[in-house]
């Protein structure tokens, strides 16, 4: 199955109608209950934040129809008379806002926590806001950990049936909800959310899928806008297989830069050249294939999927390189897998029991295959074919094998954006110049689609820049959300 990160596929709500007539808000009588809704925080059951749920129409085209629910969290601010409110969004799609919220002082530093709100949130489909459930955890974590030889007819089979069950199964488990799941939908929710805070204008921080989030926003309730920053930008609109293709190519650049860095140490477990280093990872992928490698587990060895997710979770952060070290080391010297292992089930939230503590690989199904297209078999081949030719470790990896929207019951007919927000209030972008998992690039063309986008970047590596940057990058983004200072066009800082 198709390993994308970040935008798998799409389904059809072109026979249902997009929501664009959402984008007058509300300014439309017929969704005045939703955004004058009374609602009360009262305090979370299992942290010292405060949590509330409002309600939203599933179908902003038929507000009249059925209603689900949107799960916030707040973080009150840590002085009296705040700046006001600061809503978060940490990406996947399929994260959770409420981990921003209750980690807030990872996130942002004590202006920011002492200055606003921090108000997290679970998009429509997430975990706590009418989750998508398709899979029961065992068969979803078979499923995660099971790998195929798709350079053979019977691996080609194997997959297409394993996508087939997962289509078939939201179907009719979540058939009701998934066309109604995607970006557009989530932006209008965001929208209801600032009014019912009593909130003019919206302050915005999303990270990564967060960005499309923000860009919606912005394009559907440009007036709206407050200050707003998107770091780790997505370009929606280069479609799900150019998304692919890129991230791959981006997780191999951070993989080599991470190699060299790890040759400078003492504990470095690779022998010879950078090029020596990465030709031996791609035996070791390639061998996990074939010979999954024993783990602590004598009944789940690390397969290549679970090794393919292990090695890259380290590489969004350039403060886990270690780790990866570590893991490399164990595997190499011992032959053993259990920690690669455990650091791709913490990308995916699998909990030792096997259980899952979130939903986030099934809403990042559904959100993805709510907004994007199948890409053409032609465009596939061509960009994999650049891959196989240019991929040191992964080759066409993450565009191999069929795509898991391949039997989703409904297809988009395109992508959401391009994102203009023409008339908004300016709008900070922030790029990371080696990020993997959103590339510099995809920050340079969202910034240059937003009317009013400014451009930080931050020449490092990991996946996105504000709160692990230094000051040179963090200062004026904080200026920006507390007095709205906005950054120079352009600002470029190195670590």
């Amino acid at each position: 199955m198709s390993a994308l990160l970040l935008s798998a596929c799409a389904m059809d709500t072109s026979a249902l109608g997009r929501s664009g007539s959402g984008g007058a808000g509300q300014n439309r009588a017929d969704l005045e209950k939703f955004y004058n809704q009374d609602f009360e925080w009262e305090s979370c059951d299992d942290t010292s934040l405060d949590c509330a749920t409002i309600e939203v129409p599933l179908d902003y085209d038929n507000p009249d129809g059925e209603t689900i629910e949107i799960a916030m969290t707040r973080r009150a601010a840590d002085r009296d008379n705040p700046v006001g409110n600061l809503f978060v969004n940490p990406g996947g799609p399929g994260g959770s806002g409420f981990s921003v919220a209750e980690d807030a002082e990872y996130y942002f530093d004590a202006r920011i926590t002492g200055a606003f709100n921090i108000i997290g949130f679970d998009p429509r489909g997430v975990q706590r806001s009418t989750p998508v459930d398709c899979l029961d955890d065992d068969t979803l974590g078979e499923l995660l950990d099971e790998s195929f030889d798709l350079s053979t007819d019977e691996g080609l089979e194997e997959a297409d049936e394993q996508v087939k069950m997962v289509g078939q199964a939201c179907e009719e488990n979540a058939g009701d909800l998934l066309p109604y799941v995607g970006t557009e939908y989530a932006a209008q929710d965001m929208d209801v959310m600032r009014a019912v805070v009593g909130d003019e204008k919206l302050n915005y921080v999303g990270f990564s899928y967060g960005t499309s989030l923000g860009g919606q926003y912005a394009d559907l309730f440009p007036h709206n806008v407050g200050r707003m920053i998107l770091d780790g930008a997505v370009d929606t609109t280069v479609g799900s297989a150019q998304m692919s293709h890129d991230q791959s190519l981006g997780f191999e650049t951070a993989l080599r830069n991470y190699v060299e860095d790890c040759r400078g140490g003492n504990a470095c477990p690779f022998k010879g050249s950078t090029d020596d280093a990465l030709a031996q990872i791609k035996e070791l992928f390639d061998k996990s294939l074939e010979e999954p490698f024993p783990t602590s587990d004598a009944d789940r060895p690390l397969t290549q999927s679970q090794f393919f997710s292990g090695l890259i979770t380290p590489l969004y952060n350039k403060q886990n390189w270690p780790i990866l070290t570590e893991a490399f080391s164990q595997l190499i010297n011992d032959n053993d897998g259990s920690l690669f292992q455990y650091l791709g089930d913490l990308m995916n939230d699998r909990e030792t029991d096997g259980s899952f503590s979130s939903n986030s690989t099934e809403a990042n199904w559904a959100i993805n295959c709510a907004d994007y297209p199948l890409s053409s078999d032609d465009e596939i081949e061509e960009l994999a074919a650049d891959l196989r030719e240019n991929g040191t470790v992964f080759g066409d990896y993450m565009l191999s094998g069929p795509d898991v929207c391949t039997y989703w019951p409904y297809k988009p007919t395109q992508a959401p954006g391009p994102y203009v927000g023409e008339g908004a209030d300016p709008i900070v972008v922030v790029g990371t110049r080696y990020d993997p998992a959103t590339p510099y690039q995809w920050s340079e063309s969202l910034a240059q689609s937003l009317d009013s986008a400014v451009l930080v970047t931050w020449e490092g590596d990991g996946h996105t820049a504000y709160g692990s940057a230094d000051a040179c990058i963090n200062d004026p983004l904080d200026d920006y959300l507390i007095d709205g200072t906005v950054p120079e066009d352009g600002l470029t800082c190195s670590p």
